[in-house]
């Protein structure tokens, strides 16, 4: 009876693994898109009603769940140092402090983004907004690509390893 239960927790500890890597590859698919989304409406707000940063990033903090919530609430935390520090040490410090679990090119645009925040007009501004959430909107696609294949992959691969396990114990 001992051994079938630990064959069963085993082989579901490799089905554990394979899933939780599967859901990290959504939520990173899922992260990205949000992140389009809010540039897009930062590129808005800042177009239409000239929203000041500040209760910008309070507005874009309370639209998006965790974690792209909690980025633009560190950044608008970040903004009461905002004359001893530049607005893009603050977003920079913002994204090192949020986990937002990017890696590669998402993360780039979003560090790219950090050097025009608060240092040019607002037609190079919202530029840099829409480029950035075009390469986000890719991103997230290619994101989601990959969490279909791969997942699927991390899936039965966690399946298969729990089961391997249990039968070279047995």
């Amino acid at each position: 009876m001992i051994r079938l239960i630990g064959a069963l927790l085993t082989a579901a500890g490799g089905a554990f693994w394979g899933f939780a890597a599967a859901r990290r590859l959504r939520r990173r698919a899922g992260v990205l898109r949000q992140l389009a989304g809010a540039m897009e409406q930062m590129d808005r707000e800042i177009s239409f009603r000239l929203t000041p940063m500040p209760e910008l990033m309070e507005e874009l903090a309370a639209a998006y769940p965790p974690p792209v919530g909690t980025l633009f609430a560190n950044c608008r935390g970040g903004l009461e140092d905002l004359g001893e520090r530049s607005l893009a040490e603050i977003w920079h410090s913002a994204l090192a402090d949020t986990d937002l679990d990017l890696e590669g090119r998402g993360a780039a645009v979003l560090d790219e983004l950090g050097e025009v925040l608060g240092r040019f007009e607002e037609s190079s501004l919202r530029a840099a907004l829409a480029r950035a959430g075009a390469q986000l909107t890719r991103e997230a696609e290619l994101a989601r690509e990959e969490a279909e294949n791969r997942g699927r992959m991390y899936q039965t691969l966690g399946l298969a390893s729990g089961g391997l396990v249990v039968i070279l114990l047995l």
